[in-house]
This record gives structure tokens, C-alpha cells and sequence, in this order.
């Protein structure tokens, strides 16, 4: 069985995106997984929409506030860390990409 990731249509399409990388992310790493660590998911999944999303070039703005809710931790703090995992996350993909 292959999990599907549904989402509602929406006019800023920067946040559906980034709405879809999420779920398909969930999707990919925690199908068919018991729910008891739901905010841990929810977190990685967002983490991996963020950087893909900024790879992208896509407002992933709200991300730290999302995170914030899950974390429960403060929204500046969770951006300090998500401006983190991006700028590791594109030297890596600079490297794979360019070999720099």
C-alpha cells in the first residue's frame, strides 16, 4: 500500500507547496508507524520543508511558528535553528550539486 498526501487548494502557492513537501515528507519517513511520537514527526517533517522549501526559493516564513507550537519553544529560537539546518543543509547540496 502506497500512502497519499491530500491538501486543500489554497491561493499562496509558496505555502502549498511547502504544505506538500510536508506531508509527502511525513508520508515517506513515518507511513504506517504508530502515533506516539507525533510531535517528534511533525517536526522532521517540517524541518525537511523548510529546507527544501528554501532551496527552492520559497517563503518558509511560517515554519518557525509551526515548529514553535510543536516544540514548544519560543519562535525566534526555532528559527535560529531552522536558519541553521538550512545553511548546513544547502553547503551539503552545493557540494552534491557542484562538487564545491
Amino acid at each position: 500500500m502506497q500512502p497519499r498526501v491530500g491538501v486543500r487548494d489554497r491561493e499562496n502557492v509558496a505555502n502549498l507547496a511547502e504544505t506538500v513537501i510536508h506531508g509527502h515528507t511525513y508520508a515517506l519517513l513515518h507511513f504506517n508507524i504508530d502515533d506516539t511520537e507525533r510531535s517528534k514527526r511533525e517536526v522532521e517533517a517540517e524541518a525537511v520543508a523548510y529546507v527544501v522549501g528554501q532551496y527552492c526559493g520559497l517563503d518558509t516564513s511560517g515554519s518557525a511558528f509551526y515548529l514553535a507550537a510543536w516544540e514548544s519553544d519560543d519562535p525566534e529560537i526555532v528559527r535560529n535553528r531552522l536558519d541553521r539546518i538550512s545553511s548546513t543543509a544547502e553547503e551539503l547540496i552545493d557540494v552534491l550539486e557542484y562538487g564545491v
